[in-house]
């Protein structure tokens, strides 16, 4: 079982992925060249039905035809060349969320996922991110949001989002919002690029 794995929580799943397989994961890595045997941990988080589990096969090159809601966690662990990259991708649903907070430990980015085109919870996922800002443990680390569903016409451009949930607030650390589709692929390379900037700028 993973870190304070509750039962009921789906395994925590580890892969080891070819270069062939995963050109998005493995693009990251190879800007990490400048600190050998980097391990970076990511934390990927937000409300249910947001899209991070498509995000995350996005990311890792896989089929995201069939998506079933997160009950527990994912884990993605990729090593390629001397580098580590875990990414914990946390069930949103209202009952998990308590249990968020056993995996802030370590955390070097943390990226939360919105659903753009679900106006209705826009307040409840500003109140999450909200807090999350707050906890203890994830003080000064940067914050990548993905505005994703971007593909679909009701969605809610990311500046919008930004001025709705007055991230121009945030003074305690570097944070971007980056419009993105986690079906198509659209943003979430140029979100990642930001990631691999702020990695490299907070472990120096």
């Amino acid at each position: 079982m993973g870190p304070s794995q509750k039962r009921g929580e789906g395994p925590a799943t580890v892969f080891e992925i070819t270069p062939a397989a995963s050109r998005g994961l493995l693009s990251i890595l190879r800007k990490l060249k400048s600190a050998p045997d980097q391990e970076v941990r990511i934390l990927l988080l937000g409300l249910d039905n947001a899209g991070k589990t498509t995000l995350l096969k996005q990311l890792a090159s896989e089929d995201i035809s069939h998506i079933t809601p997160t009950q527990g966690f994912n884990i993605k662990s990729v090593q390629s060349q001397g580098f580590k990259l875990n990414v914990w991708d946390i069930g949103g649903q209202r009952k998990i969320r308590p249990y968020w907070r056993n995996y802030f430990e370590n955390t070097d980015i943390l990226i939360y996922v919105i659903d753009s085109a679900d106006r209705k919870r826009f307040e409840e996922t500003g109140q999450e991110l909200a807090e999350l800002l707050e906890e203890e443990k994830l003080s000064c680390v940067p914050v990548l949001i993905f505005a994703n569903k971007q593909d679909l016409l009701t969605a809610a451009p990311a500046s919008e989002i930004a001025e709705g949930l007055n991230l121009h607030t945030i003074r305690d650390r570097v944070w971007q919002i980056q419009s993105c589709s986690a079906l198509t692929g659209e943003g979430v390379q140029d979100g990642m690029n930001w990631v691999c900037k702020n990695v490299n700028a907070k472990k120096k």
